[in-house]
């Protein structure tokens, strides 16, 4: 513990820039570029994570032996970005995991195009329209609701004020096209988006359920003054699919390790084994084609140095033999404070219930989270965090994947290290 400790102030303490501490402002949708095009412009960011984990978890498999978890340093992640303006208005981005837990080795997370104006086509182009609206193609996060903008993507964590992302995530990474239209007057946009629900399209195998075709939209009120006051609803939609990652969607893997994981079971989807443990994927119990709906009102509000985050999903879902219906709910504070806000105190409260048709006991999920943070430079920052999560009336017999505990219950708590840099 002591050479890791040392490791994660010495991070710390060498980028601390004493006057010129910050936090970055939260970033939904980036706004319409419509700068000028003086050649080829490239940009790069790197993020390196460093996080030390002290937690306990509690439960019991029949037949298995519980993994036991050794506080210490877990593997540091790793991202490396690229941003590219291509011509007026057409711009691209490369995302580049270097490590994360579910992959330790270098992959392409993902990457997408941003199209502002079609003067490439020939200019002036549909003009009136492109003042307003964005084409968005490529492989990454789907924009349903606010959450994605304010979670952490593997090495990227300075958006977030907390360590741990919610227990339960509506967050996918996967092909999509989207149309954003803004509408400046009123404050409002309108988005929509049509997506295949992969990551790594395999369409050519018809009627798998694989690839099928889901549908999402989203309207926002989003008015910046001195008080940011920003309401948003999403709507997702997909029938006959066999993919049922959309709360599983994160190819990174959770940040802790070793969750509700035993010595004697293979790692498992969203629910078991060190890579995915502290995420509880609902939509785990269906394993042939289902439909499902899911809607999602988001509040944003930012006064001074205090901000508000709430969100309610709701979920429905059905196959063949049957339905379950699913309320999610997560709300959180944040306090800044200190010159040029480089402290902040964060606390978190989520709650997540599936009722299952014919099945007499509900599956329930809550998760606090307080943290404390610490703003060193602009491209450095720090946090502590303890959370607590607990699970009632899951599954005693059947698929790992469907989260299979003894007496249904099941529990994590401790504290959490963080040191992180963006440049």
């Amino acid at each position: 513990m002591r050479t890791s400790t040392k490791l994660l102030l010495s991070v710390a303490a060498c980028t601390t820039l004493a006057n010129a501490a910050y936090h970055p402002e939260v970033q939904f949708e980036a706004p319409k570029d419509t700068s000028d095009f003086n050649g080829v412009e490239l940009k790069s960011k790197l993020d390196l994570t460093f996080n030390y984990q002290l937690l306990e978890h509690d439960f019991t498999r029949t037949g298995k032996t519980v993994q036991e978890i050794q506080s210490g340093m877990i593997l540091p992640t790793a991202d490396l970005d690229f941003d590219a303006k291509v011509m007026k208005g057409f711009n691209t981005k490369l995302e580049v995991m270097l490590s994360s837990h579910h992959h330790n080795e270098t992959y392409v997370k993902g990457g997408y195009a941003t199209i502002d104006n079609l003067d490439f086509i020939t200019p002036g182009f549909l003009q009136g329209l492109m003042n307003d609206l964005t084409v968005k193609v490529g492989v990454d996060d789907i924009n349903f609701g606010d959450y994605h903008y304010r979670r952490t993507d593997n090495a990227d964590v300075f958006r977030n004020p907390f360590i741990l992302n919610t227990g339960v995530e509506a967050y996918m990474q996967a092909g999509f096209v989207e149309l954003l239209y803004r509408i400046p007057a009123a404050n409002m946009f309108v988005m929509y988006g049509i997506t295949n629900g992969q990551a790594n399209p395999d369409d050519t195998k018809a009627g798998d359920g694989k690839g099928a075709e889901a549908h999402y939209f989203k309207i926002g009120y989003d008015n910046q003054a001195a008080t940011r006051l920003r309401v948003t609803e999403s709507y997702y939609t997909v029938s006959d699919t066999t993919k049922n990652s959309f709360y599983s969607g994160d190819k990174a893997g959770t940040v802790p390790r070793e969750i509700f994981n035993d010595t004697t079971s293979a790692t498992t989807t969203g629910t078991s084994g060190n890579d995915f443990g502290s995420l509880w994927n609902p939509l785990a119990i269906f394993t042939t084609k289902f439909d499902f709906s899911v809607s999602s009102t988001n509040l944003f509000v930012k006064a001074g140095g205090t901000e508000f985050f709430g969100l309610v999903e709701l979920l429905s879902a059905e196959d063949a033999t049957k339905t379950m219906d699913m309320v999610h709910y997560s709300v959180d504070a944040v306090q800044r404070f200190g010159e040029n806000e480089r402290f902040y105190a964060a606390v978190r409260y989520e709650n997540a219930t599936t009722d299952v048709k014919n099945d007499t006991v509900d599956n329930e999920m809550t998760q606090i989270q307080a943290t404390l943070g610490w703003f060193l430079s602009p491209n450095a920052m720090m946090k502590v965090e303890y959370v607590k999560q607990e699970r009632k009336g899951f599954a005693t017999t059947g698929d790992l994947n469907t989260a299979v505990y003894d007496n249904g219950e099941a529990s994590f708590d401790g504290m959490m290290v963080s040191a992180a840099l963006s440049f």
